[in-house]
Formats: C-alpha cells, structure tokens, sequence
C-alpha cells in the first residue's frame, strides 16, 4: 500500500496535478523607476526626508530596528509652499534584486552586516532610494530620529496644541501618560484642545486602533481615519502644530532650535552648509499653512446603511478601480497593501506642483 501511495504521487507530479499548489504565490510585479527615469526635480522644489526609528533609543549597529514614521518635507521656495507627504509602514514594495517587503522592514533587513553589528546607515540610504524608486522621486537629504528625540524636539518648542477626540482622550487616559503631560490634564471622554508635552504627543502619535477625528480626503469626502492612516494623520498634525508655533521664530531663536535637534538626531548625511540652507528656507517660509498628502491616498469611499462612511479596498481583480489593495501575501505573517504606483505617482505629483510658477533660469 505505501508504495503504491508512492508512486500514485509520484505520478502525480510528473502530470503536474498539483502545480497550484506547489508553486510559490507572490505579488505581482512593481513598476519602479531608474534613476534614468524619473522625473528632475523642480527647480525651487526642495526635499528633506524624515526618518522615525521604531524605539526609545534607536541603535543603528543593530538588528531589529523598523521605520515606521516616514515623512517627506517638501518646499517649494518659489510658491512658498511647505508640504508633507506621509508613506505607510505596511506598503508593499519590490526590492532590486527582485524580492518583495514592507517598506518599513527596509532599514533592518537591507543594512549590510560588519564585524561590529550592521551598518544601519547603508540601510537608510537604501530605504530613500526605495522610496525615490517607487514613488518617481529624487530625495537626497534625510534625516533620521526615535521617539526620545522627537520628544526632546517637541518639548524644545514648547510643546503642541493639539485638538483630540473624546475617544481619543480616553485612550490616552487610560494610557496612563502622566496628568502634567498636557494642560489640562486629560479627562476621559472629554475630547478638545490640549496642550501637549513632547512625551504626550509622541503617544499620541503612536494610537492606531482608535480613529481619528474626521476630516476632508483627497476623494473630496469627510470621514475617518485608524490604524497605520490614523497615524500618518496624527504624524502630521503633530509637525503642522510644530510649524505653526514657530510661525513668528526668531533668526536666533531658529538656530538654538537647530542645535537642540542636531543634539536629537540618531544619523543625517545633512552637512552643516546644507542645516543653514535648510533653516535660511524655513524662515523665508514660516507661517506658510502646511499641506499634506499622504501615500498611498485613499480609495474611493461608500456610505454604509447607518450612514457612516468607509474606505473601500478593492480586490486584485479590480484593483485599478483603486489606489490600494490589501495584499493577499502575508510577509513573514504580516499584513501588506500591495498599491497602484502609477496611480499615486500621479497624484503625488500632482499634489507636489499644484501652483505653477514661471521660473527664470539665468
């Protein structure tokens, strides 16, 4: 009996009864983009990529390290724009060789090993050139922090004033994050206008199960956002509140602030010419409201029965009814969006050169 088993399955391979089976399921391919083929970047348009390593105190020699916080600051000095656009920690992206991760597993993954531990650095500079890959971009300058940092910074600006929802008061108060942390204290249940301290608002930051306040997407409705768009959200209210207490920042004021956030940062390949360009930009354009965007943007939404609006996820059959899809291969056990490129390339840009302005080159 075992051997007639045997060769009934041996058999069975040779007639390829179960290819299906047998063959590794993957994503499809991704269209990402040579350096050859991307689009220059704009004469005026300058970008800084900020960098969010998943700990208290980030170590780049080591392993384990995730970004989920990527966000690309991005000015234009001749529209006086100040823009942020946010990338999801859970996108589905190809590498060089061919192979399919998350983007926020790049930095770890991809950072070359030494005798010492791993070069962290190298896998920075391989993160960026991923996202300038995927996303028809040519991000150079960058800069990475932890949640210490980002709290230190904060509290160097004096805190944030950030409007929260009743849900989201009682999250954070049943967080336990200290009663002096925000003025006033916190009180479940009640949302409104409080004033945060660095710690506080990177907690704030980090809520994903909760949703947030609800607000006008790009597909012109108003809804809410949870999980990892919830925190893009809360990531960019954070930095729009920071910009806007420092709209009326002193030349003097600027530079104590710039060397409270060199002393706060984990690695940069920023030089100090490049710190004094960046600040010299900042002060030209502060005050400047701050637009977002966030990658990849939503799908088109529905009403359901009770009125409320959701985000609709398309399906691979019909994923270019979409910008997004939740991926049906699970990395490593984790959950994917396998994204329409072309689509939120597009809407990238378009979001990047909204206001036309009449540049003369000599």
């Amino acid at each position: 009996m075992k051997r007639a088993l045997t060769f009934l399955l041996l058999f069975s391979l040779i007639l390829g009864v179960f290819p299906a089976a047998l063959a590794a399921e993957e994503p499809n391919p991704i269209p990402t983009l040579s350096k050859e083929e991307r689009t220059p970047t704009p004469k005026g348009l300058h970008h800084y990529m900020l960098i969010c390593v998943d700990s208290w105190a980030a170590d780049l020699t080591r392993s384990g390290n995730h970004t989920d916080g990527l966000m690309l600051v991005t000015v234009d000095e001749y529209a006086q724009r100040v823009m942020l656009t946010s990338f999801i920690r859970d996108m589905l992206i190809q590498h060089e060789d061919g192979s399919f991760g998350r983007i926020n597993n790049i930095m770890d993954l991809r950072s070359p090993k030494t005798k010492t531990g791993i070069d962290g650095k190298q896998g920075i500079q391989t993160l960026v050139e991923t996202i300038n890959r995927h996303f028809d971009l040519n991000i150079e300058k960058f800069i990475v922090v932890d949640f210490k940092q980002v709290e230190n910074i904060i509290d160097a600006v004096g805190g944030v004033d950030i409007n929260i929802t009743n849900r989201e008061a009682t999250y954070l108060k049943r967080y336990s994050i200290s009663s002096s942390s925000t003025t006033p204290a916190i009180t479940e249940g009640r949302g409104g206008v409080y004033h945060f301290s660095g710690h506080a608002a990177v907690i704030y930051m980090r809520i994903r199960k909760i949703e947030t306040a609800e607000y006008l997407h790009a597909d012109g409705e108003t809804y809410s956002d949870h999980q990892d768009y919830g925190r893009t959200y809360r990531d960019q209210m954070v930095l729009t509140a920071i910009a806007d207490s420092l709209k009326d920042i002193t030349y003097d004021d600027a530079l104590r602030l710039l060397d409270t956030i060199l002393a706060n940062i984990v690695y940069t390949n920023m030089t100090v010419d490049d710190l004094m360009a960046a600040l010299d930009l900042a002060m030209d354009v502060k005050g400047t409201p701050v637009e977002t965007i966030r990658m990849p943007i939503s799908n088109p939404s529905k009403q359901n029965g009770s009125g409320e609006w959701y985000e609709v996820s398309p399906t691979i059959e019909n994923f270019n009814k979409g910008t997004y899809s939740y991926c049906e291969f699970p990395l490593s056990g984790m959950a994917t969006k396998e994204v329409n490129f072309e689509m939120n390339r597009q809407a990238l840009w378009d979001f990047l050169t909204d206001s036309f302005v009449v540049v003369d080159d000599e």
